[in-house]
């Protein structure tokens, strides 16, 4: 489906287009704006959500009464869509009109001239079948939401829809933000690699050539000490004392070996780089998240252990489809930050359960917190609270990259002086 996937991405202004001449058409804008910005959101969102489907499950969808509803990954951002919606006082039969528009900007894109005669068909098909999907949930949502006896606990949900809606237009930002920085992360690391090859090989040079020098001015020292004439003695010895030899060659020693570590620290940085840049699909299977939270306990180590009391609560969740090595990347960069924060010895609570079509994994700490004003920026790569030289501040830009990467988010809650909690939300895709 990487043909249909591409279509869609290089397509949206175009679907945008179709959806809204044929919603205007039938007369869907009764009861919302007509206005392009105001339906790019939502096209965005459902492109998204149909991408994810796309990577993440080559078959076609299912559409039985275990498929549907509210605890599906593919179809949550329909359901947020119609509460919005209904909320705004839409009739469903009003909302169910604007999926069929939108169903039929996407099949008319599908339709064009983009893909392959032979491919067209089960790409419509597909197409068709993610709108029953969402037709269906977005139907058993306003069903389920709509009753007066549920007034109360629709109010609170109103206030955390619309939070969300904020933050999901935060991560579109966010994520196209970490895009930018792949494709630079992946020009700096082509540039310097060159020049750090250099620069390593002249200093292990530099160090051959000063260890030879070394072993001529003993040598030479050696010589004069054996019964040289005093009035040649003397001239060498104050010329070694003016040239400070005997200072020289042991800070030279330690320039050479504070260089080598500087490379070694530029080099792995430029590793910590590439990795915004890996855009490979390949190694996606289904995994056992909780499988991975134990490897990136031990992958933490003593670096972890010895600032840390870990407890894990692991909850019952199901395999679900993922790459394995950037999920232990996301939780091994959590544990390690958690550690970081703690001075002294603290605790480290990690825990896993299921929620609302996600899994959900959460890193505590009891460590210092983070500052209301570092909130918005604890993601942004190499931003750090850390001491010079203690940290590059990207392990919670890539650990953000790749819970995005699996169509996820990941939120922090804090209180300063008592620690701060980190939460990592991925679809479940049962679909192999």
């Amino acid at each position: 489906m990487t043909p249909l996937v591409d279509l869609i991405l290089r397509g949206e202004e175009r679907i945008l287009s179709a959806f809204l001449s044929h919603a205007r058409d039938n007369g869907y804008f009764r009861f919302a704006p007509h206005d392009a910005d105001g339906w790019r959101p939502t096209v965005r969102g459902f492109s998204g959500s149909l991408v994810q489907s796309l990577r993440h499950s080559p078959s076609s969808a299912g559409l039985t009464a275990d498929d549907v509803g509210r605890d599906d990954g593919l179809t949550a951002f329909g359901v947020v869509e119609a509460r919005k919606h209904r909320l705004a006082g839409m009739p469903l039969g009003i909302y169910l009109g604007i999926l069929k528009s939108l169903r039929h900007a996407f099949l008319e894109e599908v339709r064009s001239d983009g893909l392959p005669p032979e491919e067209m068909e089960p790409c419509a098909f597909r197409v068709n079948r993610f709108f029953d999907r969402n037709e269906i949930a977005a139907s058993v949502a306003w069903t389920l939401e709509g009753g007066f006896e549920r007034a109360s606990e629709l109010a609170r949900k109103d206030d955390e829809a619309m939070t969300e809606l904020r933050r999901q237009q935060a991560d579109i930002v966010r994520q196209e933000k970490m895009a930018s920085i792949g494709w630079l992360a992946s020009g700096v690391a082509r540039e310097t690699a060159g020049p750090v090859g250099v620069i390593r090989s002249n200093l292990l040079a530099l160090g051959k050539h000063l260890e030879k020098l070394a072993g001529f001015l003993q040598a030479q020292s050696e010589c004069i000490a054996a019964g040289a004439k005093p009035e040649h003695v003397e001239p060498v010895r104050l010329k070694r004392a003016h040239l400070r030899i005997d200072y020289l060659l042991p800070d030279v020693d330690d320039l050479i070996r504070e260089s080598l570590e500087g490379t070694e620290r530029i080099r792995s940085i430029l590793s910590d780089l590439k990795g915004f840049s890996r855009t490979g699909e390949t190694g996606f299977r289904r995994e056992d998240i909780n499988g991975c939270v134990r490897r990136a306990i031990q992958l933490a180590g003593t670096e972890l252990q010895r600032r840390a009391t870990v407890r894990v609560e692991l909850g019952e969740i199901p395999r679900t489809l993922c790459e394995p090595d950037r999920m232990d990347v996301v939780f091994r960069n959590l544990l390690l930050n958690a550690a970081h924060a703690i001075e002294g010895r603290g605790i480290v609570t990690v825990r896993s359960w299921r929620e609302d079509g996600f899994l959900c994994v959460s890193v505590a700490d009891t460590g210092c917190g983070i500052p209301e004003e570092n909130l918005d920026r604890i993601f942004d790569p190499f931003f750090t609270t850390r001491e010079a030289g203690r940290g590059a501040g990207l392990g919670l830009s890539i650990a953000c990259d790749n819970v995005y990467r699996h169509g996820g988010t990941i939120t922090v809650r804090s209180e300063v002086g008592r620690g701060a909690i980190f939460t990592v939300r991925i679809p479940i895709i049962e679909e192999a």
